[in-house]
């Protein structure tokens, strides 16, 4: 028997731990499941059009290919990637991440549940919950991805062009009071 305890986690995120109902002799007492599941204590960052790999693993290690496992996009709680069983479900999956997410199977026998997610756009920005489970266990860790514009990719091109122009300009007067004075 266990209960589901819910508690505020920052940013009005749930976050949902399994707490197992022991009981010894005549007395009760709670006690929190032993595997927990963590993310990086930073944010991922990465460059628009890049891929980028979200981390995310049990502790301690345990062997997650029968656990079902849910990448989930925090502010939407929509389904990003959806793993149960030894499979790739997409039913649920968000349009915007269609052929372009994948489980990273190579660690799943030591725990982790790396998420990749290929040609990055700047609407993948934000948190993503890292959610696993079966029938005796649930947890959760949150990932900050910040997602950066690559240089001048929003530029305008008479931007581009008028700062360059200036550069070359600034170059040329440093050049010719140079010279002059060397004279």
């Amino acid at each position: 028997t266990y209960l589901l305890s819910i508690s505020a986690y920052s940013d009005y995120t749930l976050k949902c731990r399994k707490i197992i109902l022991c009981c010894k002799n005549t007395t009760l007492f709670l006690t929190p499941a032993q595997l927990r599941v963590e993310g990086p204590d930073h944010p991922v960052t990465a460059t628009v059009g890049q891929d980028v790999v979200l981390p995310c693993h049990l502790s301690p290690q345990h062997d997650a290919r029968s656990l079902e496992v849910r990448w989930i996009r925090d502010d939407l709680s929509k389904t990003v990637h959806h793993y149960r069983n030894g499979e790739d479900l997409y039913g649920e999956q968000m349009e915007a991440y269609a052929g372009r997410t994948e489980l990273l199977r190579d660690g799943l026998s030591a725990g982790s549940l790396d998420l990749r997610i290929t040609g990055l756009r700047p609407s993948d920005d934000g948190l993503y919950v890292c959610t696993v489970g079966d029938a005796d266990f649930y947890d959760e860790a949150i990932v900050e991805l910040e997602v950066s514009a690559p240089f001048f990719h929003n530029a305008q091109p008479w931007k581009v062009a008028l700062a360059l122009v200036l550069v070359l300009l600034a170059v040329s007067i440093g050049l010719g009071v140079y010279l002059f004075r060397k004279q």
